[in-house]
């Protein structure tokens, strides 16, 4: 993904020394993606990623590799973290926690079809079953808290209109009990560029950066939000219906997930507006650096809260189902 801080072959070489995976072979920077500095990495032991993350806590790394580990362990089709010789998942490079994660097949869908749709959202709900057992703990880092934190922030680059959009959101969720919803380890940021499929083969979910602990139904809601959309941002009924009734086959939801449904559409599409125009209005200089339109989010939130018939007709089908 972006290149924020350069490693030197050098300094590989001396990181690797760490591990059990014999000697370097390629060696190349990844120009995609925000957060995190990234790099393709094959050794004689096989194909990884080295991945830098530029604002990440100790105690963070240690949640997002470990949910990870946890998960391959049970199963789930997801990348996993690779252990050093003292079986630690992460350590110190160019003064940034450093791991090395286990590359998996496979390509990112362009454009996800019903199909798709419907194997990740099995994969998402078998995540969710798999995760509840996990008992490390990480407050959603893009939460209510951060989106009126960031708000202030970016009060300058707000219009009467964004502010009125936020307000709404903000206001919205003051009404509902989100402490009431199921909820546990979740990846929080499961977009189809974060899935790998070979053929209509699901090959692994990527990027844990925002895995969290919050509700499931947040989870959902991003899915849709990118899975099952048109060229205009609007829910594609047929492919929001094949994913929660996907989902549905491993874990059923609860009359109050369907009823925050429509909420959660809203808060996901408002979280990446903001998160978005965050990164472009104070964006981290960097070798190679790559920021997305925000624009797009703020139109789905309009849409979103607009209480569109394609939404009411799915939920009437998902009570039905209950």
């Amino acid at each position: 993904m972006s290149v924020y801080t350069t490693v030197e072959p050098a300094q590989l070489e001396q990181f690797l020394t760490r591990y059990s995976l014999g000697k370097l072979k390629k060696f190349a920077a990844i120009a995609a993606g925000i957060t995190n500095t990234n790099y393709y990495l094959d050794t004689e032991a096989g194909c990884f990623v080295l991945t830098l993350y530029e604002h990440h806590s100790d105690d963070e790394m240690s949640y997002m590799l470990g949910l990870q580990q946890h998960l391959v362990n049970r199963s789930l089709l997801c990348s996993s973290p690779v252990a050093d010789r003292r079986g630690t998942l992460f350590s110190s490079l160019n003064q940034r926690p450093a791991a090395i994660i286990h590359r998996l097949d496979g390509e990112v869908l362009q454009q996800p079809e019903s199909l798709h749709c419907a194997i990740i959202g099995a994969e998402m709900a078998r995540f969710h079953l798999m995760g509840q057992d996990y008992p490390g703990k990480r407050t959603n880092p893009r939460g209510i808290d951060w989106i009126i934190a960031v708000t202030d922030m970016l009060d300058n680059n707000l219009e009467g209109a964004d502010r009125q959009l936020i307000k709404t959101s903000l206001r919205a969720a003051s009404e509902l009990d989100l402490g009431r919803l199921p909820g546990g380890s979740i990846h929080a940021d499961l977009f189809h560029d974060n899935v790998l499929f070979k053929g209509n083969e699901l090959g692994g979910i990527l990027d844990f950066d925002y895995a969290c602990s919050d509700s499931f139904v947040f989870d959902i809601a991003v899915l849709l939000n990118d899975w099952c959309i048109d060229s205009q941002g609007m829910l594609v009924a047929e492919r929001a219906s094949a994913t929660l009734e996907a989902y549905q086959q491993y874990r059923r939801l609860e009359a109050i997930e369907i009823e925050c449904l429509p909420f959660m559409l809203c808060l996901t599409a408002l979280r990446f507006w903001l998160s978005r125009l965050y990164d472009m209005t104070f964006p981290l200089s960097g070798e190679m650096t790559f920021t997305k339109d925000p624009e797009t989010f703020r139109e789905m939130l309009v849409l979103r809260g607009s209480h569109q018939p394609e939404i009411k007709a799915l939920l009437t089908s998902l009570q039905a189902q209950c």
